[in-house]
This record gives C-alpha cells, sequence and structure tokens, in this order.
C-alpha cells in the first residue's frame, strides 16, 4: 500500500517515542501530560498526543494514521493536514488539561484525587478520532464495509468509534488517560472544521452544511432536541468570513444562501471521489506492471537459454 510521506514521519514520531520512553521510563514526567506538574512543563499539552506507552496503542494509532491519512491528506493537501493534525492535538491536550482540574476541584477531598493531579496522561488517539470527523466531512455518504458483512455510511464513523472505544478502554482501566483524549479529540475537530478551516475554493471559513452539525454525532432521536439547544447559542459562534474579512455566506442567526450547503457538500464529495479513484487507478497501474515485468523477464531468460 501506498502510504503518505506525512503519515510516514508521524508514524515514526509515535515509534521513536514509544520507544524512547520504554528505555527510558523517566522521560515520561516531561513528554506525558501530568496536570500536577504542568507548569513549567508546559510543552506537555503538545508532546503528550505524541507519545504512546503501550505497544497496542502504539499498533493502533500507527495503523489509523497510515490509513486514514491516504483519505484525507489527496484531499486537504499535506500543509492543511499537518495544521489539522497540530490543532487537534494541541486542542485536546489543553481541553484534557482543563477537563482533568475540573475533576480535580469536584473530587480534590477524596483519597484518589492525587491519581488526577499526577495522572501520565498520553496518546495519539485524540488526533486519530479527529481524522475520522475530517472522513465524515470529506465523504460522508461513502459506505465502509468491515470483515465483509457490516456496511455503514462513513460519516456514522466517529460515532462508531466512540461508541466502541470508550466502553473498551475504560473496561482496561484506561479511562483517565484515554477517554478524554477521545472526547476532546473527535469534539476539537469538529469545532475546527465547523468555523475555522479556510477553504481554499471558497475563500471562506468553515462548514455550514446540514450534514456535518454537530447534532450528526448523534442518535437520530436527540438531534431535533439537541438542535433546539444549540441554536441558542448562536452568537457566540464566528461567523464566516471571506479572506478580504468580508461577511460571506453566513451571518450569525441567518440561513445559508440557496444551494450553498449543497455546493459544499457536493465539492466534498468530488475531492472524496477523485482521491479515491486516483489510488485506486495507481494499484490497478501498480497490479499491470508486475505481470508484464514478470513477461519480460521470462522471455529473457527463453532467450538466454536458446
Amino acid at each position: 500500500m501506498n502510504f503518505t510521506r506525512l503519515s510516514k514521519v508521524i508514524s515514526a514520531v509515535l515509534v521513536t517515542g514509544y520507544v524512547v520512553q520504554l528505555l527510558v521510563p523517566s522521560s515520561r514526567q516531561y513528554l506525558a501530560l501530568v496536570p500536577g506538574r504542568f507548569i513549567p512543563c508546559v510543552w506537555n499539552i503538545f508532546t503528550a498526543g505524541l507519545l504512546e506507552v503501550s505497544i497496542v496503542k502504539a499498533v493502533v494509532s500507527v495503523a489509523g494514521t497510515l490509513l486514514l491519512a491516504r483519505i484525507i491528506e489527496p484531499v486537504w493537501g499535506s500543509k492543511e493536514f499537518l495544521v489539522f493534525i497540530c490543532v487537534v492535538n494541541a486542542g485536546a491536550g489543553m481541553a484534557t488539561l482543563a477537563l482533568l482540574y475540573v475533576l480535580y476541584a469536584l473530587n480534590h477531598s477524596s483519597e484518589h484525587s492525587g491519581d488526577l493531579l499526577y495522572k501520565e496522561v498520553a496518546g495519539f488517539q485524540g488526533v486519530c478520532a479527529g481524522c475520522l470527523v475530517a472522513v465524515k466531512q470529506i465523504m460522508p455518504d461513502n459506505e465502509v464495509l468491515i470483515l465483509g458483512f457490516i456496511r455503514f455510511r462513513a460519516k456514522l464513523l466517529p460515532a462508531i468509534f466512540l461508541t466502541l472505544a470508550v466502553p473498551v478502554t475504560i473496561a482496561l482501566h484506561h479511562t483517565l488517560d484515554t477517554v478524554p483524549f477521545l472526547i476532546m479529540g473527535t469534539y476539537i475537530a469538529w469545532i475546527y472544521l465547523r468555523f475555522f478551516q479556510r477553504k481554499s475554493e471558497t475563500h471562506l471559513r468553515g462548514d455550514p452544511s446540514n450534514e456535518f452539525r454537530f447534532a450528526t454525532f448523534l442518535p437520530e432521536a436527540l438531534q431535533p432536541p439537541v438542535d433546539q439547544f444549540l441554536s441558542l447559542f448562536d452568537r457566540c459562534l464566528p461567523s464566516r468570513t471571506g479572506s478580504d474579512g468580508q461577511d460571506a455566506l453566513l451571518q450569525p442567526h441567518s440561513a445559508p444562501l440557496p444551494g450553498s450547503d449543497a455546493a459544499d457538500a457536493s465539492r466534498r464529495r468530488e475531492r472524496g471521489a477523485r482521491a479515491l479513484e486516483d489510488r485506486l487507478k495507481k494499484a490497478s497501474a501498480a497490479a499491470a506492471v508486475q505481470p508484464a515485468a514478470a513477461d519480460v523477464e521470462a522471455g529473457t531468460q527463453k532467450a538466454e537459454g536458446t
């Protein structure tokens, strides 16, 4: 399989981090996120997401990075994909730190409250969860096939992943060092893509389409009340603006221009389809070259024998 160069670099960083903490366990004190030692180790906000301390989590993170990058990077480009990873990684780290502080404040009288302040939290799972949100945006209606018989739309990937991953990590007693990253990585990725990512083709920020609203991450029965509740916060959310700083297609409390959501969704589907088509063509070309090369080699050997 042809993996992107950026995904290989990130995978190498993850593997290197795992080996370093394995050989030098004390390095986790300076690389993992430890709320009680955040000052002066403020860089932990970023390095914690790039550090894996479990071989299973390291393998899952590397595999997820290599596979998901093949979908996202051809559509966005390496630069935007790297920006996305940095934003989600740092954002998930800050949100996880804030969450652990809040939990400590609520449980400071408990005899186990020290675990919240001095637990070493690390892992790339937040970014992997965020990448699934990106796949939901790029190709929401594409069909995903698992084990040959499990079929569902790509737009359901983030919800399915969280539904399966959160209970499993809790059962394996990795609640504090994994679940916050999973949830915050998903949420930060959605915030960035929904309100801040700049679209080169439209020079606008964010994705206002109905298919990408926050409620779509929840079961359909919960979507209407969630939509109504979130509509109360419209004034707090940034409006979409063009590169010239002027208000663009959307203003707070206003509806999108006719066809704007459909056009954005259509462009995303077209980009995703083109990326998939390009990969299939490359795979077909590679498969065709191998038999041809074998035939040439066989013909050469036969000629030499005669």
